[in-house]
């Protein structure tokens, strides 16, 4: 019986299981997300094949670059890609790929971009079905409304990836050009630490704004604590 290579790999955003089948990924994925086992059935038996635990060149390669990813250092992968899905679901999965890095789409916005208004549902079950999370971004995708909806890996690690690309979309001075607009909209996506005071704060702070060499950027409220900063009292991040 044909093999398909998995391994195993820790991260920020909780433990993944990577599978390769020939020179190819067929899987990045939530080690214990509640639909593991019907993932990886599915998997299994299109490929007529069974899982062996053995690291190659192509989930060396995977690993790098979701740690590359995950820190900041990279914006898209370049890994060869083997879906295995049904024909709809590989076109969702398709579609999901021309999502931006740091943008977002709707089901419905989704739906629309394969030219299938009414497939909403079905779009969000192909979303969920995704076996190649990161590369294949199911993450930007929310609801109409703009919670963040669903997602195999749990909220909190959509949510961490949502605030990576943002945090990483823009470059420092983008970061101090906004300070003072008192503007919201990056509030969840950086803070501001001034290292003067040793004290961080958001984005959108009403407080006077502070000289640019003062100023350094965390993603974080546990990375700004853990560098000595504490919180501002104005804006409370």
């Amino acid at each position: 019986m044909n093999s398909i290579h998995i391994a195993y790999h820790k991260s920020i955003i909780g433990e993944l299981i990577l599978g390769s089948y020939g020179d190819k990924l067929c899987i990045l994925d939530f080690r214990y997300r509640r639909m593991r086992k019907t993932v990886d059935n599915r998997i299994k038996t299109n490929l007529k094949a069974e899982f062996i635990e053995k690291d190659d060149e192509i989930l060396s390669k995977a690993k790098t670059q979701i740690d590359e990813y995950l820190s900041g250092n990279r914006k898209v992968f370049d890994i060869e890609l083997l879906l295995i899905g049904s024909h709809f679901q590989k076109t969702v999965w398709n579609a999901l790929m021309n999502v931006e890095y740091a943008t977002t789409l709707s089901y419905l916005e989704l739906a629309k971009n394969i030219n299938n208004e009414k497939a909403v549902r079905a779009v969000a079950n192909a979303n969920g079905a995704n076996a190649i999370a990161l590369i294949v971004p199911c993450h930007r995708i929310i609801s109409s409304d703009g919670t963040l909806g669903g997602y195999g890996g749990g909220l909190l690690a959509k949510k961490r990836l949502l605030k990576i690309e943002r945090f990483n979309i823009l470059d420092d001075n983008e970061k101090y050009n906004f300070i003072g607009n008192r503007d919201t909209k990056y509030d969840d996506s950086f803070l501001t630490a001034v290292k003067t005071t040793n004290i961080f704060c958001l984005p959108s702070c009403s407080a006077r704004k502070p000289n640019k060499e003062n100023v350094i950027f965390y993603s974080t409220k546990r990375e700004a604590v853990k560098n000595g900063y504490r919180a501002c009292k104005v804006c409370k991040p």
